[in-house]
């Protein structure tokens, strides 16, 4: 089979993500650059490049040899919030990409996620679907990923599960952001959308 070969960066970027993503999801092993440039038909030094990139803007994560852990927030190595997904374990950077990926994946299973008010909050799925859960995502406005420098570090963090709408609201205040709190089938929609082309 012949790959088409990409040439913008953000057309690379968008590849390797993908590719990198399928590849964890499918092995739960770390990637090297050659396996990314079998994947997407991509030259090993670009990358290379596009890896440190991706790692910069914080749209991956590598381990201490620069092998991919981390790509469209599910992780093979333990992060913020865990997941049994099919039952296999992984975890997430944000309780968004939680919803997105069981969503986008239409998989059974569960997580485990911590809220800021100290609790963790534990979320069933069938299919892909939220099962009788009384919990709100905030999830912050798009402007805040559109401005940082690293979508881990900035934009992750705040993206999380509460059990009401009320304590969501408040926390988001305190801190001054911006964002929208969404039961969870709302977000299980929109997450579906988002994570579509990288399944």
């Amino acid at each position: 089979m012949t790959t088409k070969i990409l040439e913008t960066p953000s057309d690379s970027q968008a590849a390797i993500r993908s590719a990198a993503f399928r590849l964890l999801l499918a092995h739960s092993e770390s990637i090297d650059v050659e396996e990314l440039s079998d994947a997407t038909g991509i030259k090993p030094d670009r990358v290379a490049i596009v890896l440190d990139e991706l790692d910069s803007a914080g749209r991956i994560r590598r381990d201490q040899h620069g092998r991919v852990v981390g790509s469209a927030g599910l992780s093979i190595t333990p992060d913020r919030h865990a997941i049994e997904l099919n039952g296999r374990k992984f975890w997430t950077w944000c309780a968004y990409d939680i919803l997105g990926i069981f969503a986008a994946l239409g998989a059974s299973g569960r997580a485990l996620s911590p809220s800021p008010d100290g609790h963790t909050i534990e979320v069933q799925f069938q299919q892909g679907r939220p099962v009788d859960n009384h919990v709100v995502l905030f999830r912050p406005d798009e402007d805040l990923m559109s401005c940082c420098e690293n979508v881990y570090e900035e934009w992750c963090p705040n993206s999380n599960l509460f059990f009401h709408a009320e304590e969501a609201n408040r926390w988001a205040e305190e801190r001054g952001i911006r964002g929208q709190v969404l039961d969870l089938e709302v977000a299980s929609d929109l997450g579906a959308k988002d994570w579509a082309d990288l399944v």
